[in-house]
């Protein structure tokens, strides 16, 4: 009995305690709901973006500090407290993850932003590669003037650079004693002929005096007027091998010269080189035979040929390949080291996919563009491309004939996408997480 009391006793006691309590869990439970409802995370957020660079987010009006853009309002309803993600990721669903990457923009905010579309086709392109080009004298049109004997230049007649000469005209007069020595050496050979053998042994040494004169430089005409005068030269004249300008000279007169030394140079023009200069990432798209076309700010002029031959070197600094394209033309009308513009025409591509070019959306990670998959919903998307034809640009990967890709307030939705964490490459990012002092 005594047992039963205690019990009794004990029961009372625990719910004259328990009373008190549900009564302050109930009342803070009423204070929490309250802060929750007064919470401003769960109104509406103002924050501004900049519609180039979606990085720059910013809780008031002003500029980008990268392109100095205007920042555009951007409002954002923050999700309840009871739609936050749980801290375990293990927590999160697979929709979460694999969520659509569209994103839905009203058709009055179409109109307001001014988007256009354009639609993704396919049609036979014909590619160019726009490239510098710089006129060059042809390295087969350039003679090097060299001494043929050691000696003392006695006369200059081509005596100014750039001076134009014909061929056959004298360049320099030269006393050479190795020249004096070979034409007394000659004459002593003519007057010795009758005792040396027949006919035919005789015209074998006068052969060889006449080409030992030969090679210091001395014309036919010169040895036949030396048969016949029958005297010695000392100061032989030289005259032009080809037709053409000096475009170098080394000597002056009263100049000590020998063999090794390069007198003058004399460039022909009748045919002059364009060099251009294309930049490495085309080198597998380069052959020799493909037609270019060059034009010139500095003169005018518009000259085509096909290229002839392709460097093999990359220039280092550059980073370019040349192609040598021959041109028939007067340095009348071009000059060395002229820069001209040049369009190489390559082969036609069929059945090409291409888009416009103001389209794409370029960046140092990607390219992408904005795709319309219905008349509200966009899409970013991200494509490989090719060569540039005009206003067009080939896409190898990324897209399908017949989609439609923004052409107009591109950059917008794009910013809009990397807010909402829809770019492509963007991992899904992490929910916004909010601290309540420990409710």
């Amino acid at each position: 009995m005594r047992v039963l009391l205690l019990a009794l006793t004990l029961l009372a006691l625990l719910s004259t305690v328990s009373a008190p309590l549900a009564l302050a869990q109930d009342h803070s439970q009423h204070q929490h709901q309250q802060s929750t409802d007064n919470d401003p995370f769960n109104e509406q957020d103002v924050q501004y973006v900049c519609p180039m660079h979606s990085q720059i987010v910013k809780d008031e009006p002003g500029t980008c500090p990268i392109c100095g853009m205007d920042l555009v309002q951007k409002k954002t309803e923050a999700r309840p407290q009871s739609q936050q993600p749980s801290n375990d990721m293990s927590e999160r669903s697979e929709s979460d993850t694999d969520r659509s990457r569209d994103f839905t923009v009203p058709v009055k905010q179409q109109q307001a932003l001014r988007v256009t579309t354009a639609v993704v086709e396919r049609k036979n392109v014909t590619p160019s590669i726009s490239a510098q080009a710089q006129v060059s004298w042809q390295q087969s049109a350039k003679y090097h003037v060299h001494a043929r004997a050691e000696g003392w230049i006695e006369e200059l007649y081509a005596d100014i650079e750039g001076q134009w000469v014909d061929k056959g005209d004298k360049l320099y007069r030269v006393y050479a004693p190795d020249l004096v020595v070979a034409q007394d050496d000659y004459l002593q050979l003519l007057n010795s002929l009758a005792q040396v053998g027949n006919s035919q042994r005789q015209q074998q040494f006068k052969q060889r005096g006449q080409q030992r004169l030969r090679l210091l430089g001395m014309t036919e005409a010169q040895i036949a007027q030396l048969e016949k005068s029958g005297e010695t030269r000392y100061e032989v004249d030289y005259f032009a091998p080809k037709s053409g300008y000096v475009t170098e000279l080394n000597i002056q007169q009263g100049m000590y010269v020998n063999p090794g030394l390069e007198l003058m140079t004399i460039s022909g023009d009748e045919q002059l080189w364009f060099m251009l200069d294309v930049p490495v990432r085309y080198a597998d798209q380069l052959a020799v035979g493909q037609m270019v076309h060059l034009s010139s700010e500095q003169i005018d002029g518009h000259w085509m040929n096909r290229i002839d031959y392709l460097y093999p070197q990359v220039d280092q600094s550059t980073q370019t390949i040349t192609a040598r394209v021959p041109v028939d033309a007067s340095i009348d009308n071009l000059r060395e080291g002229i820069w001209a513009s040049g369009r190489i025409e390559l082969d036609t591509i069929e059945n090409a996919l291409v888009i416009p070019v103001k389209s794409l959306i370029q960046t140092q990670k990607n390219n992408r563009v904005i795709v319309q998959t219905n008349e509200q919903a966009f899409a970013v998307r991200k494509v490989t491309t090719g060569l540039r034809i005009g206003d067009d640009i080939v896409i190898r990967e990324g897209l399908q004939e017949g989609e439609r890709v923004v052409t107009n307030g591109q950059f917008l939705l794009d910013s809009e996408a990397s807010l909402r964490g829809l770019q492509p490459d963007a991992e899904a990012m992490p929910a916004m997480q909010h601290d309540h002092g420990g409710h």
